[in-house]
């Protein structure tokens, strides 16, 4: 399986899975996903922008945001980038350390960032939890 195959398939199943999460919600603008697979750093979640505001799964209005729900929806993220991870390796690709992902629904303009740097391995200052605010800066949802 080739690199951007892979890629194609986890891409899509990831826009797949957060559409579907967000089916009901109004106003939803966009979907972020942030994934970053390093030694000892697995994480994966998505962000929506909704009424202007980039929020997490827990904080969009409209849906149920039942823990259960969002714990299921995070199992299966960490299932799909395992998975490619290893066809990666079966396929003798290095697989990317980080993965950013843009989507809008409207006009499905999709946008892929990857990256190979180790991050969060170099530097224990810095945590995947916040990957999203490394990326979208003062736009991204604060954690606290």
């Amino acid at each position: 399986m080739s690199e951007q195959a892979i890629l194609q398939e986890l891409v899509s199943a990831w826009v797949s899975l957060g559409l579907e999460y967000a089916n009901d919600a109004p106003d939803v603008s966009a979907l972020f996903v942030y994934a970053s697979s390093e030694p000892s750093h697995m994480y994966a979640e998505f962000y929506f922008e909704q009424r202007g505001m980039v929020v997490y799964p827990s904080d969009l209005a409209g849906i149920s945001i039942s823990v259960d729900r969002i714990r299921r929806v995070h199992d299966l993220q960490i299932q799909d980038l395992e998975a490619a991870e290893q066809k990666f390796a079966s396929a003798g690709i290095p697989a990317p350390t980080e993965y950013k992902i843009y989507y809008e629904p409207s006009t499905r303009k999709l946008d892929v960032q990857l990256s190979r740097d180790l991050i969060y391995t170099k530097d224990e200052a810095k945590t995947p939890v916040r990957g999203i605010e490394y990326w979208l800066g003062d736009r991204a949802p604060k954690l606290y």
